[in-house]
């Protein structure tokens, strides 16, 4: 474990300080502001709600929750369990670029929302794989970058957002699944013309005939 915990560190360094550069330290800030990431999702959820139908309304709704979980999940009951300390509190040198607090630091909740999204929304729609994946990753990194979180936390974050997001798909299609079969169930039953039932006079007629041929 001190072994893992002392990479960590060393990694967390080579990206805070020793990868520093002008360009990042404009660009990361702002990619890890959630304001700035809100936006570009909040308008690919109302597409998929308003233009991608039944089926995107589902996703649209069920991206919602796999966020909730997400978040719920990574900032209320896996981090008072690992209780790690944020890096400008354990470590002397930390170049940190935007405020941060003193809640625990893993898993990322960052990381672990990016991916529960990109894994979620990409199982139905695959053109938007590697644009939200891009993005993910960006996000993930950024927080190194800024210096609130080590790098294994993002990683964990990740790993928590593939799991949920994949999970979700997997649910959320079997029911989509269930949904059709039931659907084209009903279509062939109500397209199979039903026979007809003989009437109980015509029935009545029909019995008094063979009994009696010779009535005619």
């Amino acid at each position: 474990m001190s072994s893992l915990a002392g990479f960590d560190r060393w990694l967390f360094q080579l990206i805070n300080q020793k990868g520093a550069n002008p360009v990042f330290d404009a660009v990361m800030p702002f990619i890890t502001d959630k304001a700035h990431v809100i936006v570009p999702l909040g308008l690919l959820w109302l597409f998929l709600f308003w233009r991608a139908g039944r089926k995107g309304r589902l996703v649209a709704v069920l991206t919602l929750v796999v966020i909730a979980a997400s978040d719920q999940l990574s900032a209320h009951v896996l981090k008072p369990i690992f209780c790690r300390t944020r890096p400008p509190y354990a470590l002397e040198s930390v170049r940190l670029l935007v405020d941060t607090t003193r809640s625990f630091s893993f898993p990322s909740a960052h990381a672990s929302n990016a991916f529960a999204v990109a894994s979620f929304v990409s199982s139905f729609y695959s053109r938007t794989r590697i644009a939200l994946y891009i993005v993910a990753a960006f996000i993930a990194y950024s927080r190194v970058y800024v210096g609130v979180h080590f790098p294994f936390d993002v990683l964990g974050g990740a790993l928590l957002g593939l799991v949920l997001g994949f999970g979700g798909a997997v649910l959320a299609k079997r029911f989509l699944r269930a949904e059709r079969f039931e659907s084209n169930h009903h279509r062939i039953s109500t397209a199979i013309p039903k026979p007809r039932r003989q009437s109980f006079k015509r029935f009545l007629r029909v019995e008094r005939f063979e009994s009696n041929p010779s009535a005619t």
